[in-house]
């Protein structure tokens, strides 16, 4: 891959300006002044404004000629956005077959790029955000941002044209005279796998917030989903004391995750008191009697349509141009986006945040459903700027000695902040999705797409955060069979920092077991060298 342009477009009083140029050469008027520089691996385009004026595009042009025996990768949106190594000429769907007034009623373009992003949907055109890497044979050639916290990166791919975009988000305001502004910063690294990750990450200034030590332990969801209550968290924690009882750790942690059910979304600190009568502070505690780090599971940019948040703070919900409340999805009774430049909101996050660690002695926190904070730009800020405005202030909210787990983020966002983050979608407790609903968005649920996910997201691991892969399963009622059991476990130990199930670990037969110390000898060698 080689550098072989850029251009940008500005506008002032006086209209319109586009500016293209080969090569590293600048540009300048009386209006702005354009530097490139480029040394062959790390790249950098500024601006500085000769008058007041708003930058609203910026783009970077790489040349390379695909061969079929490549393999592409473009990094998707969020966690639960396919991401996989595929010929240069595969076809990426956006959602132009499903019919308009279903995707509206359900949100389903929420949850990914859909809103903002054009899917040319033909063969070699695709996109991705922050990074993406050309494969020959062991060869790889890494094209990534480095400026994400400024505002994310498209990439895209023009197979047959041989041209790679690099497109940083503009600045969402105006820039007054005088100010200087990087437009785009990036790495282009070919070599070996570990060699160019390691460069870029290098060129971040980046490793993971609590180093990249595994965790091992449980989590509630595709054992009831939101069905739970005290009772049953209790049993499921005491039978992973029970099935640990055996297995050599090899001095790794251990978690429990009280995940979704224990309150209405967005309500966060008015507990089902029916379900959990002694309160989460007690359940916590019981929980760390067991030797496990307490966890619990909050989405806290999001708020049920029905939830006492929204019909007493209209003005915390985020608008659109429109006025009305931007959907994040449809999930529960429906969900929307808080304003997270709102002091009120920030002020709310806050609390619920330090009220679960501080008050109810949780540990580890696994904050979900995050994109909901860069919905769109507002308040002079890219979604890049708020979405790492966002992380920042839920890192600050938990402390320094919570293990936090970001989940349904823009991964970049995530780098260096949180301990641990979720690399794919959920698993489904069959290994794919039944025909009807593969044709749905790419965030959907799918054990084999999450399973592609923890496999080509793994150069993260240990590099950005620890990788958590999502639950493996080893009981008999999920429509997953044996060997596809053991793949899924040996893919998490392989390429993870995290080895969560929702299983009752005390009902386990001594073959599970037996495959479970297995992954566990796995995972703790690797985290060893």
């Amino acid at each position: 891959m080689r550098l072989a342009g850029w251009s940008a477009r500005f506008e002032t009083e006086a209209g319109a300006v586009s500016v293209e140029r080969a090569g590293t050469e600048g540009f300048a008027t009386d209006e702005a002044a354009f530097e490139f520089s480029f040394d062959g691996e790390k790249g950098t385009v500024r601006v500085t404004a000769r008058v007041p004026l708003r930058v609203t595009a910026c783009t970077v042009r790489f040349a390379h000629d695909f061969a079929p025996e490549e393999r592409v990768l473009l990094n998707g949106y969020q966690s639960w956005t396919d991401t996989a190594e595929e010929s240069p000429w595969a076809v990426m769907r956006g959602l132009d077959g499903l019919p308009e007034w279903g995707v509206r009623r359900f949100a389903i373009d929420a949850m990914g790029d859909y809103r903002f992003t054009r899917y040319e949907e033909r063969p070699g055109c695709r996109h991705g955000f922050t990074y993406a890497t050309v494969r020959a044979g062991d060869r790889v050639a890494l094209l990534a941002s480095t400026g994400e916290r400024r505002g994310f990166t498209l990439l895209r791919t023009d197979c047959d044209a041989g041209v790679v975009t690099f497109e940083p988000e503009a600045p969402a305001r105006a820039l007054a005279a005088g100010e200087e502004a990087t437009l785009a910063s990036f790495v282009l690294e070919e070599g070996g796998e570990d060699a160019v990750f390691d460069a870029w990450f290098a060129a971040l200034g980046v490793r993971p917030y609590g180093g990249d030590a595994p965790l091992v332990g449980y989590t509630s969801w595709y054992r009831h989903y939101e069905d739970i209550d005290e009772g049953a968290i209790l049993h499921d924690v005491r039978a992973l004391q029970e099935g640990l009882a055996g297995v050599d750790l090899h001095g790794m942690g251990t978690v429990a995750f009280v995940d979704d059910g224990w309150c209405r979304k967005g309500d966060w600190l008015d507990v089902d008191a029916a379900a959990f009568p002694h309160g989460m502070a007690a359940l916590a505690a019981e929980i760390a009697r067991t030797g496990a780090r307490p966890g619990l599971w909050m989405a806290p940019f999001v708020a049920e349509s029905d939830s006492c948040l929204v019909a007493e703070h209209p003005d915390w919900l985020l608008r659109g141009p429109d006025g009305e409340p931007v959907t994040t999805g449809s999930h529960w009774s429906g969900h929307v986006a808080l304003d997270t430049q709102n002091p009120a909101v920030r002020a709310y996050v806050e609390e619920c945040v330090r009220t679960a660690v501080e008050d109810w002695g949780f540990s580890a926190l696994k904050l979900d459903f995050l994109y909901a904070a860069c919905m769109l730009p507002h308040a002079g800020m890219t979604r890049g700027e708020l979405m790492a405005d966002a992380v920042g202030l839920l890192r600050r909210a938990a402390g320094t000695h919570c293990v936090v787990l970001g989940c349904g983020v823009p991964l970049a966002s995530a780098f260096g902040v949180f301990d641990y983050c979720r690399i794919g979608c959920d698993v489904g407790l069959a290994w794919d999705n039944v025909p009807p609903a593969k044709l749905l968005h790419r965030e959907r649920t799918s054990t084999a797409r999450s399973l592609a996910n923890t496999v080509y997201r793994s150069p993260l691991d240990g590099r950005a955060f620890g990788c958590d892969p999502d639950v493996f399963f080893l009981r008999d009622d999920v429509r997953i069979s044996p060997a596809r059991k053991r793949e899924l476990l040996e893919a998490d130990s392989l390429f993870g920092s995290m080895l969560l199930t929702s299983d009752d670990m005390g009902a386990w037969g001594p073959e599970a077991r037996a495959d479970f110390q297995r992954a566990v000898d796995v995972l703790a060698e690797r985290k060893r060298r």
